[in-house]
């Protein structure tokens, strides 16, 4: 099995976890963990000895999304088009991976799970987490947008509304009940309820449930999904491309002060 940077695989009767390995910045991504999911799917994919997959992060969060501290101090440091829309190419990428897999990928979601990790856990087959799970789409507040748009197609309206222009976090409890989750269990319980779940699938013939996922996938493809995905994609860019008061002054502290206290500005913007 390969070895990753930013990633810990592993492998026991025919499950594999990959983890997101960052834990020290709550396995937010930069590119190199993007680039290393991928990786890790396409040898999932390539191993007949796998037959599930199950996404989840060390430390006890999912993940936060993207790492922007590492993206507006580097690759995205210049508000060009261009770069911001090969940026998100790079985990949107990642995203069709697990949309595409032939396997079954399921996220053990635990604590933080926002912003493009929020997506790419929606992107996943099914949807596990634990009670400690907080959900959602906080760049929002930052003028922001989500570069896979898959909320829409996963909630209901006035669901995706919340998630999507409210910038709050919903509980476990809550996105159990706009649809989000399959399962909620007690933080010592979510390993095995996922290992359940991959037992459970795997007594099916590869050949026949691969036909089932892609005939459930391919529905919403027929009904506008991808071009939605790229419209979202765009809208990303465009957002992030478009000068306002609060991203001029957002970016100006933290260029001054650093990211966490930029953060603390934003979140004093949106006190009740």
């Amino acid at each position: 099995m390969a070895q990753y940077e930013t990633l810990k695989a592993s492998r026991a009767d025919g499950l594999m976890w990959i983890s997101f390995n960052r834990p020290n910045v709550v396995n937010a991504f930069n590119l190199l963990q993007w680039r290393e999911l991928q990786a890790a799917l396409d040898e999932a994919a390539g191993d007949d000895a796998v037959r599930v997959i199950a996404l989840r992060g060390e430390g006890g969060n999912f993940s936060a999304g993207y790492d922007l501290t590492a993206a507006l101090g580097g690759d995205l440091a210049e508000p060009l088009p261009n770069a911001f829309r090969d940026y998100v190419d790079i985990g949107n990428a990642a995203c069709w991976a697990v949309w595409n897999l032939k396997k079954p990928v399921i996220s053990a979601i635990q604590g933080y799970c926002l912003g493009g990790a929020f997506e790419l856990a929606m992107a996943c087959d099914f949807a596990y987490a634990d009670s400690s799970a907080q959900l959602g789409e906080p760049e929002i507040l930052l003028s922001d947008a989500p570069p896979f748009l898959i909320s829409p197609w996963v909630l209901g309206m006035r669901q995706a509304k919340h998630i999507l222009l409210s910038g709050e976090l919903v509980s476990a409890e809550t996105a159990m009940r706009y649809g989000i989750l399959n399962q909620i269990s007690a933080p010592d319980e979510l390993e095995a309820s996922v290992t359940r779940m991959a037992r459970r699938l795997m007594g099916f013939a590869p050949e026949t449930w691969h036909q089932n996922k892609s005939a459930v996938n391919r529905s919403y493809e027929i009904m506008g999904f991808q071009s939605c995905v790229e419209m979202g994609k765009e809208a990303f860019v465009t957002a992030n491309v478009t000068p306002n008061a609060v991203k001029t002054e957002f970016l100006e502290r933290f260029n001054r002060d650093g990211f966490s206290a930029a953060i603390k500005w934003i979140q004093s913007r949106y006190a009740g």
